[in-house]
């Protein structure tokens, strides 16, 4: 029986603009060459073979960037599609291995979890079927999404926390159904929840109440105060607390199959150049699952 390894990680790289990407008015701004230095630095070292991003623009910069930094040879497939932030701010996959599928969710509908109506992904739920072992069929599906921030929703707006949730529920439910067909493909949710494991957004995804196989968090096996991805240092965090916002789930029939998973915090690049690497890069870490896919 063949057995392949696969190191897939998530990763918010905070806001991943170009100048032309930023809507009038916005108080964002375009991301610097010191953070994107460090970012490519990040990934670098952290050498996943598929990962996960959030808070990206364009595909076009997420390409240029790639370019600009070396990384399009270490990542030559992307998938990205426009979602359902104003913003702009979107998710994206970069893969060493070839899509077979790319789906988008994002103008798929779903109820509120309080019952108020229906809704959609704040961004989207972006899925990315990979050929790992070059053999024809897809070994692994990566979704990943970025979940409605804990910022107070605007008079008149669902709750944020309303959203976060209804937006796992749907997770959960698109998954189950998407991947029932085939059992014995590793599949894993990733992103930037904005909440941590012991939330209800989260548990939705883990344990939902309405029953069904338990998943399980990859950061599972650390002390709760050794999971937290944000702030990348504590500098960042302003008055708020560190978090778990970053996750990589997957089913307990597949724990096995989980070699190991980490949190990369680097403090100096390999030249010696860039110091406070993470932290220069994003308000949050980075988070890997290695896994063995067997076929």
């Amino acid at each position: 029986m063949d057995k392949t390894r696969v190191v897939i990680g998530s990763y918010n790289v905070e806001n991943l603009f170009a100048k032309k990407d930023i809507a009038p008015g916005s108080k964002t701004r375009p991301k610097s060459e010191a953070s994107q230095a460090a970012l490519a630095e990040n990934l670098r070292q952290a050498d996943a073979d598929i990962v996960a991003l959030q808070e990206v623009s364009s595909r076009e910069t997420l390409e240029n960037f790639l370019k600009a930094q070396d990384l399009a040879a270490m990542y030559p497939h992307v998938a990205h599609v426009p979602g359902n932030s104003e913003r702009g701010i979107n998710v994206a996959i970069i893969s060493k291995y070839p899509f077979e599928t790319i789906v988008t969710h994002k103008d798929s509908t779903f109820p509120l979890a309080d019952g108020s109506g229906q809704t959609r992904f704040s961004r989207d739920f972006l899925r990315a079927d990979v050929d790992v072992d070059g053999i024809p069929g897809a070994d692994v599906t990566v979704y990943t999404t970025h979940s409605k921030s804990r910022r107070p929703s605007p008079p008149g707006e669902t709750p944020a926390h309303v959203q976060r949730l209804s937006e796992a529920k749907a997770m959960r439910e698109i998954a189950e159904r998407e991947m029932s067909p085939y059992p014995g493909r590793l599949f894993v949710i990733t992103g930037d929840l904005n909440d941590s494991t012991d939330d209800a957004s989260v548990q939705a995804i883990l344990n939902p109440p309405e029953g069904g196989e338990p998943w399980r968090d990859s950061l599972e096996h650390l002390p709760a105060d050794e999971r937290n991805t944000w702030p990348s240092s504590p500098q960042r965090g302003g008055r708020y607390g560190p978090e778990q916002f970053d996750h990589i789930i997957y089913p307990d029939s597949k724990h096995e199959q989980l070699k190991e998973a980490k949190i990369h915090r680097y403090e100096q690049s390999a030249d010696g150049k860039i110091r406070n690497v993470s932290a220069t890069a994003s308000d949050h870490l980075m988070i890997t699952a290695e896994f063995e896919i067997t076929k």
